[in-house]
């Protein structure tokens, strides 16, 4: 009797031994993944490339004319590099004793004055019939001939005035040579205006289909690690380097605070093309099985394999075109052992 108590009491621990082992089995055959919900984004196609900034107005400053080299002062300062000036401002002036002998200005001005004066006189005597209309003509002529060469003898002295062509910074200016004897060409200085930058890049000729006037393009630099500038593609050279195989495009970008500044070395990512509300995700959850792209969806406790159809990617992410919807649960991590209906536990 005691024999079959014992017997009686070990077949239930027995069965819920058994019961356990099943258990944790099951358990060990689910496999733990991360998911995300499926949202929508935008996504762009870009082209980068590098290169330098320049100022998209620059003008240089010169004389024209040898002599000695006076600065003005401005509201008593002298301008200096870096100083911003308006277009039209006397930045400096010539000093040249013989050529102003040479031009002779007052006296271009007297000989003016002198034949309007005789032209006024036969115009009153042609009214009288004391002159001929031959003669008129000939004081009309006179009187023009002598206002051009004093216009002449104007430009002339003008061209001892150095003013700033454009308004802007001034650069690389030359202050040793203040005080001094300059030749006729000398370069005083340069006028930049850089509330527009252009940046000159090379692309590889498989690219010259994909690139067009008035694309945007998304300009940043080291320096500026928080900022990014928008530009567009302005023009493009249809010459292909034969040396390079590559071809010039110049993006304009602009500039209002002037935080970009010439000669800067700029990153330039052009949108060849850009999907406002597509659905994305990231590149990692993006599996190939029998040369397919495929991810896997949680569905109850199983996931299931999906095979979709791709379109723009760029490092990080890419847009499915088709076969995911939004707001789906994705595996973003543990899809690597996954089979279709695996079933899943959900670790985050």
């Amino acid at each position: 009797m005691i024999k079959l108590i014992k017997l009686i009491t070990i077949v239930p621990l027995t069965l819920l031994a058994c019961s356990g082992n099943e258990d944790r089995s099951a358990a060990d055959l689910t496999v733990p993944v991360v998911v995300e919900k499926v949202k929508r984004g935008a996504i762009a196609e870009l082209i980068s490339t590098t290169g330098t900034l320049r100022a998209a107005k620059e003008e240089r400053v010169a004389a024209e004319v040898q002599g000695i080299l006076h600065f003005i002062k401005n509201d008593g300062i002298v301008f200096a590099a870096g100083a911003r000036v308006q277009q039209g401002q006397l930045l400096a002036e010539i000093e040249n004793p013989e050529y102003l002998l040479d031009v002779r200005v007052e006296s271009q001005r007297l000989a003016m004055n002198n034949a309007e004066r005789e032209l006024q006189k036969q115009e009153d005597l042609f009214k009288e019939g004391g002159v001929t209309e031959k003669e008129l003509e000939l004081a009309r002529r006179t009187a023009l001939d002598a206002r051009y060469n004093y216009e002449s003898a104007q430009l002339k002295v003008g061209k001892l005035k150095l003013h700033a062509p454009i308004a802007g910074f001034v650069a690389n200016l030359q202050t040793n040579a203040v005080e001094t004897r300059v030749p006729a060409g000398f370069q005083l200085c340069t006028i930049m205006n850089y509330s527009q930058v252009v940046a000159q890049v090379n692309l590889p000729n498989s690219d010259i289909g994909r690139i067009h006037p008035g694309q945007k393009v998304i300009v940043s630099n080291y320096a500026l690690p928080d900022a990014a500038f928008t530009g567009r593609v302005s023009t493009i050279n249809p010459a292909i380097d034969p040396q390079t195989r590559t071809f010039i495009a110049a993006i304009d970008v602009d500039n209002p605070n002037l935080q970009l500044r010439p000669g800067m070395f700029v990153k330039a990512d052009i949108v060849v093309e850009d999907h406002r509300n597509a659905v994305t995700i990231s590149k990692t959850a993006l599996q190939t099985r029998d040369n397919r792209p495929v991810v896997f969806v949680v569905e109850g406790i199983s996931a299931a394999l999906r095979e979709v159809t791709t379109g723009i990617e760029t490092r990080e992410e890419i847009e499915i075109l088709e076969g995911l919807n939004e707001g789906e649960r994705l595996v973003v991590k543990g899809q690597e052992t996954l089979r279709d209906k695996s079933k899943v536990r959900v670790t985050e």
